[in-house]
């Protein structure tokens, strides 16, 4: 009697290389730019708020020149 409900299923599995390799790349590069975005995001963004290092943020960067007028490079009092 079990025999009357045997059936035979043929399964075929379908293997798509192209469709998997694109996949791959996609997430791939998904992956590298949001990389990219938290790299940008670290490096430039977050040091311009306050706090945290001390710094007081933003660009704290100086530069100093000093201007000899002589032309001989002596001191202006000798």
């Amino acid at each position: 009697m079990s025999d009357d409900y045997k059936r035979e299923e043929k399964v075929e599995k379908k293997e798509e290389p192209g469709r998997v390799g694109a996949t791959f790349i996609k997430y791939a590069f998904i992956t590298i730019i949001t990389l990219i975005i938290l790299f940008f995001i670290v490096n430039y963004l977050i040091p311009m708020f306050p706090g945290g290092d001390g710094g007081g943020g933003g660009n704290d960067n100086t530069i100093n020149v000093e201007i000899d007028g002589n032309l001989d490079g002596g001191d202006n009092g000798e």
